[in-house]
């Protein structure tokens, strides 16, 4: 789609779908469908903070919660619908962020492939981002957005996206290591300076161990994801993953509740 129809100097569209609430936090509205931020922590190996991933719980019209991969997988790719509903969650992530004791922390956010390209390759949309964060007074290097499931026709305008946000200090992590799209072939392509391992994996010393060595060859840090139980998170620490997400470390909180984290 033309991102000139959301990019506007007459309004920003994306904003008139933004509900505030008491302590600046906000919600959004779009098509019947209210979308609410919470924030999963990410901690080193020493059980620090390093970042949060901004995740986004929907409602619909009835209160009903919607389970947010079917809602997404409903999206055609790169439709109105799919482009509004990415720049919505990421506007109320860095929103609801800012309003928190941790607002110097790093988000990760995840962004559907031909929305990334989307994006990162349009040079209005580089520039409003840089605008909203000055204006929140974060910096660039706090956002890493997360590349999602992706085919081999998305791979050109990803890597070319990825190499244009690194211009200017915006990072990229490559989701779901290990699942059919995030490979070890895509993952030398695109060099993310993260690689975040499948849930699914995080129990397999030999793949998490391989999964390491890979990171160290192209310069990235590892995160581990979906850490449900003790022994996963050992068992990923002995191997050298360097951060860790998951039930086990820590639930998604809503924005309001960050400050007791």
């Amino acid at each position: 789609m033309e991102l000139d129809s959301i990019y506007s100097n007459q309004a920003d569209y994306i904003q008139s779908l933004v509900r505030y609430q008491h302590g600046g936090f906000v919600y959004g509205l779009y098509q019947g469908h209210l979308f609410n931020s919470v924030f999963q922590p990410i901690v080193d190996r020493t059980g620090e903070l390093f970042a949060f991933e901004g995740l986004v719980r929907i409602k619909d019209s009835l209160n009903n919660m919607i389970h947010t991969g079917d809602y997404f997988s409903s999206l055609k790719p790169g439709d109105k619908a799919n482009v509004v509903t990415t720049l919505l969650c990421a506007k109320l992530h860095s929103i609801n962020l800012a309003h928190t004791p941790h607002r110097d922390r790093k988000l990760f956010i995840n962004v559907s492939p031909s929305v990334f390209s989307l994006l990162a390759n349009h040079l209005q949309a580089i520039e409003y981002l840089l605008l909203r964060l000055k204006c929140l007074r974060m910096s660039c290097s706090q956002i890493v957005y997360e590349i999602t499931e992706f085919e081999d026709s998305d791979l050109s305008g990803i890597v070319k996206g990825k190499q244009r946000l690194a211009e200017h200090g915006i990072a990229t992590a490559l989701d779901d290591y290990g699942t059919h799209y995030s490979t070890r072939a895509r993952a030398l392509q695109i060099r993310s300076p993260y690689l975040k391992i499948d849930r699914s994996f995080v129990g397999d010393q030999q793949f998490v161990r391989h999964a390491v060595e890979l990171a160290q060859q192209i310069g990235a840090k590892t995160i581990a994801e979906g850490i449900e139980t003790e022994q996963e998170y050992w068992l990923c620490r002995e191997c050298g993953v360097d951060y860790f997400q998951g039930y086990w470390v820590a639930r998604p909180m809503e924005s309001q509740k960050l400050e007791q984290y």
